[in-house]
């Protein structure tokens, strides 16, 4: 079941369990419900990272780091274009 928990201290949407939701359409529905205004990010950002700890914990990568997903307010900039890179190339 994917639950996620929003602290108002860092200003962070923690995601647990992110792997069960698979495809776009999924993780996009689930966005919609998370409110991501309070994260100053856009959907396409937070979906870009998701996709990326999806693709990493499926392989095997940073288990105890993509087991869920942060969705932080000022993710660093290297971070969000490696996001986009995983997202887009790596399968």
């Amino acid at each position: 079941m994917v639950i996620y928990k929003y602290n108002k201290k860092t200003n962070n949407i923690k995601v647990l369990n992110p792997h069960e939701l698979t495809t776009k359409a999924e993780i996009l529905a689930y966005l919609n419900t998370l409110p991501l205004e309070l994260v100053n990010r856009s959907k396409k950002s937070c979906l870009n990272e998701w996709i990326a700890h999806n693709r990493l914990y499926k392989l095997g990568l940073f288990k105890t780091h993509t087991v869920d997903c942060d969705l932080s307010k000022d993710e660093k900039l290297r971070r969000r274009i490696c996001y986009w890179f995983l997202s887009r190339f790596c399968k």
